[in-house]
């Protein structure tokens, strides 16, 4: 290495410990000593790789406490037609890339499923994945978790300021959901970032570079919102670059039969049961359903029929709550017998029926009444406050 004049990095090397008779792996770094651009001698510097491990697991223990790991591979996407065939084939593509991907699906189609699976099969795979979601919080708050604060930034500002994700999820992936909810005011910043690769923490006078590939998601439809002017033209064509558009489960109804057994099977284990399957009448009876809030839907009826069934098999009684609990919602619309009297009421008014049942029927859990009905929980609180509940 002194003679080369070239650094020698991380180097694997057994050595004998004489005191415990066996052999140590360590890591070996050299570097030599230039001066005058003369190499004078060099400093060797070795660490057993144990110890290594040992920090690169507290390094992973602390992301995955923060949540900040990706749990989901493609191998945990199931299907069986075409479509999602053709989907995954593209994203696993788009995966061998670091250009930004934007995700189009309606709700409940699996978009951060996609999400983790394209940054496990990444370069990027052993660093951290960031999720947030744009419609979770106010605009504020919004701001001071993506690119962070300094010290008294604003009143309650946490001693000492506060990274944003864009900081975390440097060397990783963030995953920007529901991105159709950004306010216009925060598009603008976000562009910039996204530009410049470089963040300023709000009451911050210096820049911080930022190396993250940038995944987003929604089920808006962005190129109306550009039309009547609630999404920035130039942000869509930066995070558009790869594009990605999940079919909802009702464009694919024979995923079902993988999907079905799946939750059949999570489920009944769950609630100490050993239900090993679904009657082919209750099957056809799912597959004739639309299901709005797709496979997070499908999933929630899977999972309240394991607790109503009662043999060892899902029948048409067990998934029959469904289709009377909507019938409900369109009771209010018509009066019976007579078709000259038929009522048409507003769809928000409607909506607003079914999801005060929804909160009552939960006892006010709002988590569980969204994953009832299908929706995402911030999904929920945005519709909730729009409607006064």
């Amino acid at each position: 290495m002194i003679e080369s004049g070239k650094p020698q990095l991380g180097e694997l090397q057994k050595v004998s410990d004489i005191m415990i008779a066996t052999n140590i792996m360590i890591a070996t770094n050299r570097v030599p000593i230039v001066v005058n651009n003369e190499v004078l001698g060099a400093v060797a510097t070795f660490q057993d790789v144990t110890i290594l491990q040992k920090t690169e697991y507290k390094i992973r223990r602390k992301l995955a406490d923060k949540g900040f790991l990706a749990t989901y591979e493609f191998k945990d996407i199931l299907f069986l037609s075409r479509k999602m065939k053709d989907v995954v084939n593209q994203a696993q593509k788009y995966a061998r890339l670091d250009s930004t991907v934007l995700i189009f699906g309606e709700t409940g189609t699996g978009k951060e499923l996609f999400a983790q699976s394209i940054h496990n099969a990444s370069k990027r795979r052993n660093d951290p994945f960031v999720a947030i979601n744009c419609a979770a919080l106010p605009e504020n708050l919004l701001e001071s978790e993506l690119f962070g604060y300094v010290e008294r930034a604003f009143t309650g500002a946490r001693k000492g300021g506060k990274p944003g994700l864009f900081e975390l999820a440097h060397r990783g992936t963030i995953f920007l959901d529901e991105i159709g909810e950004m306010p216009l005011g925060l598009q603008s910043k976000l562009l910039r970032v996204i530009q410049e690769r470089m963040v300023m923490r709000i009451g911050g006078d210096r820049v911080i570079p930022v190396d993250v590939r940038i995944i987003c998601a929604t089920n808006k439809n962005l190129p109306e919102m550009i039309r009547k002017g609630n999404f920035r033209e130039d942000l869509f064509y930066r995070i558009n670059v790869l594009q990605i558009n999940l079919p909802s489960l009702r464009d694919r109804k024979e995923d079902l039969d993988v999907l079905v057994p799946r939750f059949i099977k999570k489920y009944s284990l769950k609630s100490g049961k050993y239900i090993k399957g679904i009657t082919p009448g209750a099957m056809d009876k799912l597959k004739t359903l639309n299901f709005p809030g797709n496979v997070r839907e499908l999933e929630s009826i899977v999972e309240r029929a394991c607790a109503l069934c009662e043999g060892d098999l899902i029948d048409l009684e067990d998934i029959s709550f469904y289709y009377q609990e909507r019938k409900e919602v369109l009771v209010n619309c018509k009066n019976e017998g007579d078709e000259e009297n038929f009522d048409i009421k507003p769809l928000d008014e409607i909506e607003r029926e079914y999801i005060k049942k929804a909160i009552e029927h939960t006892d006010g859990n709002v988590s569980e009444a969204a994953r009832k009905l299908g929706i995402h929980r911030t999904t929920l609180w945005r519709k909730m406050k729009g409607i006064n509940i």
